[in-house]
């Protein structure tokens, strides 16, 4: 068709690149005439340019001897309200620059005669003798960033290059959108990522100083590694191979970059960092990700509305010209507060504030112990394969310590403040996140708004606020999340490997707080697969029943498998299943629970009566599918009552105390709720069209209870409800001087009177106070230490400061208040000094060898060994005795050999010497190691698998990219 238009064609091979093409286009035009006045301009096939773009372009060069290259506007090819480019640079990690966010809407806010780094070939009006005098395009640039090349080294040979808005082009990017095959001969894969990250690579080491190449190679190798990690969480390992190829494949040729420096350096006038004015710095860049960031939540949070619009077809013969020009809605702040999704989270916000009076700063208290400084020493305890807690524990570490380290990034991991943030806007994240639950009830916004204030101000959260409950409170921001992604259970076969894969995240992080989820999730899951085999012998497919199944199987065991080895400790002691994170704070038993309130410290009182029980029981008689969620409701109910009757001991805590079902009573609440919100719907209707009914008895009594408990708990709130057990600044229960050795075991003692008894509560500290994560880890007492301390109660412990000596206990104190009687006792029985009374309490230490590493010489006599630097200096042969908790995975070292262990009558490592010399004694982490490593792979299995699937370019429509 061309040779038909008599246009000249110059056939050429197909694998040419397009910079040597270009060249040899131009070798065949005839001898320049007039340097400043010829012109080349590049026209791409994908490419269409207004009428007047060659004459704008022209209009702006002329007289312009420093001006050697200009563009167009590009605009997309379909969307022509989409802007492209207008100029284009290069960020120093390879990215293509161009300054606009993506599918940015043309309003002229760019109009104008920019000077830029360089345009695109699309379209570019070049001058020819500066074309030729630089050599044209790089040969070793086959395609892509060729654009970019020529202009720094434009700049550098002293000339420059524009970009005119009045100047329009479309231009549909089909190499780069992959809308065409890639085949010229530098890309020998033939992919467009490839060569174009390659390319990049390869503009930013041939034209930049050479002081700035060091940096820039790491630059280089640190962007191509993190897109790689990027693209393979979007499931496109393909994009990832190139990422690493691309810079692989350019380090392996570096005479390549020597000689495109050389050729470089014979046309440069100015240095090569004249260009460094048009590349983006670091921050240009973040502010620009902050900006699209910014802009995709806003568009999440707030979906655009459509606004209110008169439309009149016949005037008013009254209305006169400054009525028409009157706005159809008048908005003010009133009737922004209004609004109730406004109206809820103010309320709330304005509540939290008397609520929290006292718990602004560091919090502690209740069931929530002290947190560490920063994230990294909640890390630490996570990674460690030993705990100083108690006499030593190898337990893993719940992994909820790994979702509350990750949480804290927010706040540069300052883990007081996240925490106390937390509990401060705990009410309106509840209240969110139970209102995206329940507006798939209903569409009446002052229903679910209602209802989602009723659920902040609920029993069980104002009881885990005000105790410190960290899982309950976790469970109760999370679970409506949990039941929006498992709509549709029964159906299983419906969701998508994605969807699996993510609620079993979601069913992990929930379960990490609270271990009784698991048990929740087993018994739904043999449900659902018992359902499902009924239906199979009703004549339902086998492969249905089987793609159900695979779905169950694998949402039930990948949360087990994501908290492993925590998990696997559960299994092998069930009772941990119904101990939350934190102390084991009590509950306030049945008699509470059934009513819908978890009692205990911090809970409301008996007099303030929940509206909960009436709820379920009026859903039960529902005719709409709130019945369905009322019986669920009930069944929690009457799991939660029960499990309240029963008491146990464990993190940490030695007196047996009432299970607390703050996750049961979660479940409970939403299903009421929600079942509430089902009847509400649409029931002032129902109720217009009908006779008084029971329905109108039943509503009248539902509200004149919800009205009353939402009074009554606010009133409480406000006034008592900041006395609570969680606090800021709680006092330290140590004094200041036991905690200067970190090794130093304190035996804390509480008296604690039965009747006329007196028993002795206790716990065993090391350097301080419990932080966060130590009691779910705190090790089972020895029933020596327990015998120990009965003993010093009744008087009869004679032999109990000789106990604690063995077991490396240092220091006994008696914590305010004092009885006096105890301390009589201690006083006489002998075995201990007192070192010290204070308002704190009393101190005393004990008698005889004891510490942390003691040694028994062949003659018997012991003495206590102090670790240093390099290690343990024995000066004789004997046994060295760890006063902590035997494990396999104590060591002790001598001239490289392992000495040999053994476990002591007591229970603890013994490592017998048979020289003299330096001993290395050390804890091996290996299969900590080994079960964290494990762990890391299937979490990032598993979240690669839920995150959603990236498309490659040439699967994603044209009109969305041009």
């Amino acid at each position: 068709m061309l040779k038909g238009a008599r246009i000249p064609v110059l056939p050429m091979a197909r694998d040419t690149g397009f910079g040597e093409a270009i060249s040899h286009a131009v070798a065949t035009l005839p001898t320049i005439v007039d340097p400043e006045r010829e012109w080349i301009w590049l026209i791409h096939d994908d490419l269409s340019v207004s009428r007047d773009a060659l004459k704008n372009l022209i209009a702006e060069v002329e007289n312009k001897p420093n001006i050697a290259m200009a563009g167009p506007k590009l605009l997309g090819w379909h969307d022509r309200t989409h802007l492209l480019e207008l100029g284009i640079s290069i960020a120093a990690n390879g990215n293509r620059w161009t300054g606009l966010e993506p599918a940015e809407y043309d309003q002229g806010q760019h109009d104008g005669v920019h000077e830029v780094l360089a345009v695109s070939t699309a379209g570019a009006l070049i001058r020819r003798d500066v074309f030729e005098k630089l050599g044209g395009f790089d040969p070793n640039l086959d395609l892509f960033r060729d654009d970019v090349d020529f202009g720094w080294r434009l700049y550098s040979a002293g000339y420059a290059a524009i970009a005119v808005s009045t100047a329009v082009a479309f231009h549909a990017e089909a190499s780069a959108n992959e809308r065409r095959t890639v085949d010229v001969a530098e890309a020998f894969l033939h992919r467009p990522l490839l060569l174009d990250r390659r390319n990049a690579a390869y503009v930013l080491l041939a034209n930049s100083s050479w002081w700035r190449l060091p940096l820039l190679t790491l630059q280089l190798l640190a962007g191509a590694i993190f897109r790689a990690i990027g693209f393979l969480f979007a499931k496109l390992p393909g994009y990832a191979s190139d990422e690493i190829l691309a810079v692989g494949t350019l380090f392996l040729h570096p005479a390549e970059l020597v000689q495109a420096r050389k050729l470089r350096r014979k046309n440069r006038l100015v240095p090569a960092g004249i260009a460094l004015k048009f590349i983006p710095s670091r921050w240009s860049q973040i502010r620009l990700e902050l900006s699209r960031t910014a802009g995709w939540i806003r568009s999440k949070l707030f979906p655009e509305e459509i606004t209110e619009v008169r439309d009149v077809s016949v005037l008013d013969e009254n209305l006169d010209e400054e009525d028409l020009l009157t706005p159809a809605s008048n908005r003010n702040w009133f009737t922004l507060i209004k609004r109730p999704l406004v109206a809820l989270p103010t309320f709330l916000l304005f509540l939290t504030f008397f609520w929290s009076r006292n718990r602004f700063g560091a919090i502690s208290g209740g069931a929530l112990p002290e947190q560490p400084n920063g994230a990294s020493d909640l890390w630490d305890i996570y990674l460690s394969g030993w705990h100083s807690i108690g006499m030593g524990t190898s337990a893993a570490a719940p992994p909820w310590l790994a979702v509350l380290a990750i949480s804290t990034i927010p706040v540069l991991g300052n883990v007081k403040l996240f925490v106390a943030a937390l509990f401060f806007l705990a009410p309106i994240l509840m209240a969110t996140t139970i209102h995206a639950l329940l507006k798939r009830l209903s569409d009446n916004r002052w229903i679910t708004v209602t209802s989602a204030l009723l659920y902040a101000i609920s029993p069980i959260a104002i009881s885990a606020i005000n105790s410190g409950r960290l899982a309950t409170v976790a469970i109760l921001i999370l679970l409506p999340l949990l039941i929006i992604a498992v709509d549709g259970w029964w159906q299983i076969d419906q969701f998508t490997w994605r969807r699996i894969f993510a609620i079993s995240l979601l069913i992990a992080v929930l379960a990490s707080f609270s271990p009784i989820v698991f048990v929740a999730l087993v018994v739904i899951t043999f449900v659902g697969i018992f359902r499902d085999y009924l239906a199979s012998n009703q004549g339902i497919e086998v492969v249905l029943f089987n793609n159900r199944l695979h779905r169950r199987i694998v949402l039930a065991v990948a949360p087990i498998l994501i908290c492993a080895p925590w998990s696997f400790q559960l299994i092998m002691s069930p009772s941990k299943f119904f101990i939350d994170a934190g102390f084991l704070i009590p509950g306030g038993g049945p008699n509470q629970t059934v009513l819908g309130n978890p009692g205990g410290p911090g809970s409301l009182p008996w007099n303030v009566l929940s509206p909960l029980l009436i709820i379920l029981v009026i859903s039960l008689f529902s005719s709409t599918r709130a019945r369905g969620v009322a019986e669920l409701g009930i069944f929690s109910s009457i799991a939660a009552t029960l499990l309240s009757t029963f008491s146990m001991t464990g993190n940490g805590t030695l007196v047996p105390s009432r299970i607390y079902p703050g996750t049961l009573l979660t479940v409970v609440t939403v299903a009421t709720i929600s079942a509430a919100v089902i009847m509400l719907d649409k029931l002032r209707d129902r109720l217009v069209a009908t006779n008084i009914n029971f329905r109108h008895i039943s509503a009248a009594l539902l509200l004149v209870a919800t009205v009353l408990y939402a009074g009554s708990s606010v009133a409480w709130i406000v006034t008592k409800g900041a006395d609570t057990p969680l606090q800021a600044g709680k006092e330290v229960v140590l004094p200041p001087f036991l905690a200067i050795n970190s090794n130093a075991k304190t035996l804390v003692l509480r008296p604690r009177s039965v009747g006329n008894e007196v028993s002795l509560n206790y716990y065993l500290a090391r350097s301080g106070d419990a932080t966060l994560g130590q009691p779910d880890l705190a090790p089972q007492e020895r029933d020596q230490i327990k015998n120990a301390v009965r003993e010093l109660a009744d008087g009869s412990g004679l032999t109990s400061s000789t106990t604690f000596a063995v077991h490396g206990i240092e220091y006994l104190f008696l914590k305010s208040p004092v009885d006096e009687n105890v301390a009589r006792i201690i006083d006489g029985l002998g075995g201990f000094n007192r070192a010290s009374s204070t308002n704190a309490g009393i101190v005393w230490k004990t008698v005889g060898k004891t510490g942390q590493i003691l040694f028994k010489d062949s003659s018997g006599k012991s003495s206590v060994l102090v670790q240093g630097t390099l290690g343990i200096t024995v000066n004789s042969p004997g046994e060295i005795t760890v006063t902590e908790n035997y494990s396999r995975g104590w060591r002790a070292m001598q001239d490289g050999q392992r000495l040999e262990r053994t476990r002591s009558v007591d229970g603890m490592p013994v490592f017998i010497v048979e020289k003299p010399g330096l001993v290395t004694l050390m804890y091996d982490g290996t299969l900590r190691r080994a079960w964290v490593s494990l762990q890391i792979i299937v979490v990032v299995t598993v979240l690669v698998m839920a995150l959603p699937a990236g498309r490659r370019r040439r699967e994603i429509e044209d009109s969305v990219l041009a």
